[in-house]
């Protein structure tokens, strides 16, 4: 057993496929007992165990073992074994104490990751009740009003988009089916922006309700922009361009009026 003299910051081994002990640093004399010359001396039987079932597996490509290390200091202690094979077919073992703090320290990285956890799933739930509201936000933004038996109002408020008008034709498909309504008006005066996605959305809705009722669709306070862009979409055969509601509602009134007479 020859002493390594060289100055590491770890402890060092040289050990053959026996155990036998070849070299070592000041460092590993210090910290073991090496009077065995033997690793069976400085390591605990289970780790042994361990090593030895290692040391059969071909190839013996460079490892790291966690052993339980007899030391001078205590009786049991833990070490990451960094061991390399050289072409004299003997181990290079380095010894990396398991400092307890690197424990503390990952109690702490894992007390961290369950809060992150919680964190992940409290913002989970706030966006399932945000996206929650925002569906509120755009079914508000298109009620569905009965005017008469036969007549609905479907005012449209903000920006034209898909998310929108989606949920604004579920509602109103419904309600339509549900009904037996011929004159079917959509209140265009208070929209905003106008997305593209939306208004073809928005003109795949008008086509559906003219199939479901065979009526003509009635839109109602188009503004320039918004009569431009419709005006793309070719829709001179399903709708029916009107100033505003009141002209609308007076019309039907004196139809209504025509009729009763």
């Amino acid at each position: 057993m020859q002493y390594f003299n060289q100055t590491l910051p770890l402890a060092f081994l040289k050990a053959d496929r026996n155990g036998e002990i070849l070299s070592y640093s000041a460092l590993a004399r210090d910290s073991f007992d090496l009077s065995e010359g033997n690793l069976k001396g400085i390591i605990d039987e289970e780790s042994i165990d361990k090593l030895v079932r290692y040391s059969r597996e071909p190839g013996m490509e460079p490892a790291i073992l966690e052993l339980n290390m007899k030391t001078k200091d205590a009786p049991l202690a833990l070490f990451d074994v960094h061991i390399l094979w050289d072409s004299d077919d003997c181990a290079n073992m380095i010894f990396l104490p398991k400092d307890s703090s690197n424990e503390v320290l990952m109690k702490k990285l894992l007390e961290l990751q369950g809060r992150l956890a919680s964190t992940d799933f409290e913002l989970l739930e706030k966006k399932e009740e945000l996206e929650q509201v925002l569906i509120r936000l755009n079914q508000l933004s298109g009620p569905f009003i009965p005017l008469s038996e036969s007549m609905c109002l479907i005012p449209l408020f903000g920006n034209i988009t898909a998310d929108k008008i989606n949920v604004i034709s579920e509602s109103c498909l419904k309600s339509v089916f549900a009904g037996e309504y011929d004159e079917i008006l959509f209140d265009l005066t208070a929209i905003g922006e106008v997305e593209n996605k939306g208004i073809e959305k928005f003109t795949q809705l008008i086509k559906t309700l003219n199939f479901m009722t065979g009526s003509i669709i009635k839109l109602i306070g188009i503004k320039p922009n918004l009569a431009k862009v419709l005006n793309n979409y070719k829709l001179d055969e399903w709708v029916q361009l009107d100033q505003s509601l009141k002209q609308v509602l007076s019309i039907y009134l004196d139809r209504k009026e025509q009729g009763a007479s």
